[in-house]
């Protein structure tokens, strides 16, 4: 099973983030014994990310993610999507962030991450356990200032 905890970055602090992913892991991500760096009321956490909002979140998952589910619901608090191939979907709703637990084949992550990068441009995740992080959409071109910038995506090679 892979866990992600994936937060939505304001967009006014995403070009300063851009290139300095690994420092935004350090302070998202998770000590050694698995327990965060900083709580998900931080000071750092609030300045940089947006509350999640539960029910839009909620109602646009289901509706990106509903055709390639059978199954969709909820379980307590959790969103859930199952399908009998790939496994299942676990979502949990923080202030910050959201917890997804992933079983199944790597298909549900990218399932997952298409659905969220298609509400907006800004989630960023974490994989506990790893050294894994990233925009969960593909960074591309902006504008600031004077013209165009180009966005680094990883190790990538935009033209």
């Amino acid at each position: 099973m892979r866990s992600y905890t994936i937060y939505e970055v304001k967009g006014n602090h995403r070009p300063f983030v851009i290139g300095r992913e690994s420092l935004l892991e350090e302070l998202l991500g998770a000590k050694a014994d698995g327990t965060p760096v900083h709580r998900e009321d931080s000071r750092e956490i609030r300045f940089l990310c947006r509350p999640v909002c539960r029910e839009t979140v909620s109602e646009a998952l289901i509706s990106r993610l509903d055709g390639r589910f059978p199954e969709v619901g909820r379980e307590g608090a959790e969103l859930l999507f199952h399908h009998p191939v790939k496994g299942t979907i676990r979502i949990g709703f923080g202030t910050y962030s959201l917890k997804v637990d992933c079983d199944g084949t790597r298909m549900l992550d990218l399932d997952l991450f298409a659905g969220l990068a298609g509400i907006s441009g800004h989630f960023f995740a974490v994989r506990e356990g790893s050294r894994e992080c990233g925009w969960l959409k593909p960074v591309r071109y902006w504008e600031i200032g004077f013209g165009p910038v180009r966005e680094l995506c990883g190790n990538s090679s935009l033209p």
